[in-house]
């Protein structure tokens, strides 16, 4: 039998319709023209800690709201149910017999005669406490969210730099006074600011920011604009990902800051190096040329002592003029190879001698098969520099131990083979693993809280020649047990 087909009798005998209406989730009444109530369910009487005895043809509608309230049903409520028979979600606050009160939402018909006239108004009312509470904590924290971007808008016009921030989208939302300053504008355009990049650098800009949005990760970039005299200066832009509640979307925060001094002030010292390399050159060469005739010179055993003394600062000046060559040339886009097909292996090998014999500190052990036959196509001069500077660098950064480890190792399908020397020495911070292949900077001696000697340039220059021959230096360190330096190059198939 389909519900369409079910008689009435039935489901009187099947559901007390009356006890739903008693016990439905909302409150349910009915009042005579007048306001006074004839019917109630008793989840309203439970609302109001009434029973129906002091309620029914009792009390009006108007006994159970407030003053306000009851002001509103007769100007504005009577009148339109009389009208239009309807009234739709009222807010009215309810009075319970102890005085309290409680806000609902009112909807109501009315029942009318043949003649139009008014015979009785059903009413609904559904409890909005919760939804009240929900709203005035929502207005309270909007008014708390106001005050603090209030409070981040006033801090940063303080700022003497360019502030900005954005949606998840990357459209820029604020930008605080200093922005209207630089560019002297009254209103926020961004083709007002894009205007001002330098043109050679407007794809760096458009990169570095679409990098970010996609990755959501932290950017900074490097950019020319122009200023209020017509001529470039040098900013860095960084954004950062925050994210203000935990439901809320990902927002940018971001900067823009003047550098130009500090960007023309390392121009100013790589002109300095360039040119103070190259004036170092002449005389390196003809001091070596004049140690070469003093060694084929019979001279008393002290002079001899002096002359080796001489020709180790001598090795150290010619390498430290030859690092700020290569630095020059980096610099200059004009790092050449020399690449041809050699035995790697042998290489390696001519690295650890070298250097065996000029730092005696160390055990240099090659972790590897002397014999095994692995050829590379690369530029021979560079591969020894980049293998004899980690090694170098690895005595110079594990001073209480004793040795350092060199290996060698194809991988498994024969194409590849990787390069790695590990030491046993103080180790560098994690926070400083992507700093450390920069241009002059040098990691701290955790040990004795200070920088390292040397000027910054060693791992600077691998990483550039690495890159030269598509490849790249990896490292992997831990305070006070030691780093391992790597990388790899292509096996020569010929």
């Amino acid at each position: 039998m389909s519900l369409s087909n079910i008689d009435r009798r039935v489901v009187d005998e099947l559901i007390d319709t009356e006890e739903l209406y008693q016990n439905a989730p909302c409150g349910y009444l009915s009042f005579l023209p007048d306001g006074t109530i004839i019917k109630i369910n008793r989840t309203l009487l439970r609302w109001l800690n009434y029973n129906s005895e002091e309620v029914l043809y009792k009390k009006k509608f108007t006994d159970l709201i407030s003053k306000g309230a009851a002001l509103h049903f007769e100007m504005f409520f009577r009148p339109l149910v009389n009208a239009t028979g309807v009234v739709n979600q009222l807010s009215y606050d309810i009075l319970a017999k102890d005085r309290s009160s409680f806000p609902v939402f009112l909807s109501a018909v009315s029942v009318k005669a043949e003649d139009g006239q008014v015979k009785a108004v059903n009413a609904t009312l559904y409890d909005v406490r919760e939804r009240k509470l929900y709203e005035q904590e929502l207005l309270l924290s909007k008014k708390k969210a106001d005050a603090e971007r209030k409070r981040f808008e006033v801090l940063s016009d303080f700022n003497p730099e360019i502030i900005w921030t954005a949606a998840a989208d990357g459209k820029i939302d604020y930008v605080n006074r200093r922005f209207y300053q630089y560019f002297n504008t009254a209103e926020f355009s961004l083709n007002t600011a894009l205007e001002k990049v330098c043109t050679h650098d407007r794809f760096k800009l458009f990169k570095a920011w679409r990098t970010g949005l996609n990755k959501r990760q932290g950017f900074a970039v490097e950019i020319r604009l122009k200023n209020q005299a017509d001529s470039f200066e040098w900013h860095l832009i960084k954004g950062e990902v925050y994210i203000e509640e935990a439901s809320a979307p990902a927002r940018w925060i971001g900067s823009c800051t003047n550098i130009d001094s500090q960007v023309k002030s390392i121009q100013r010292r790589d002109e300095f190096i360039n040119i103070a390399s190259h004036e170092l050159k002449t005389p390196i060469t003809s001091l070596k040329a004049y140690h070469q005739i003093l060694q084929r010179i019979a001279l008393p055993a002290n002079a001899e002592n002096f002359l080796s003394r001489a020709n180790i600062s001598l090795n150290s000046l010619e390498f430290l003029a030859s690092s700020l060559l290569d630095v020059s040339k980096i610099d200059a886009n004009q790092l050449s190879l020399n690449p041809t097909t050699f035995s790697i292996t042998e290489a390696l090998q001519e690295c650890i001698d070298i250097v065996s014999a000029a730092r005696r500190s160390h055990t240099i052990i090659s972790q590897f098969d002397p014999t095994l036959s692995l050829a590379v196509f690369a530029d021979r001069q560079r591969i020894m520099q980049v293998v004899i500077n980690l090694i170098n660098n690895a005595i110079k950064y594990s001073p209480d131990a004793d040795q350092v480890e060199v290996y060698l190792e194809p991988n498994a399908s024969g194409t590849l083979v990787k390069i790695e020397i590990r030491d046993f020495g103080v180790g560098i911070p994690q926070e400083q693993l992507d700093l450390i292949f920069e241009k002059y900077y040098r990691v701290n001696d955790t040990k004795n809280n200070n920088k390292a000697a040397g000027l910054g340039l060693g791992l600077y220059i691998i990483q550039n020649i690495l890159r030269h021959h598509q490849s790249r230096v990896f490292v992997n360190s831990e305070i006070n047990k030691g780093s391992s330096f790597y990388f790899s190059l292509p096996l020569s198939q010929s």
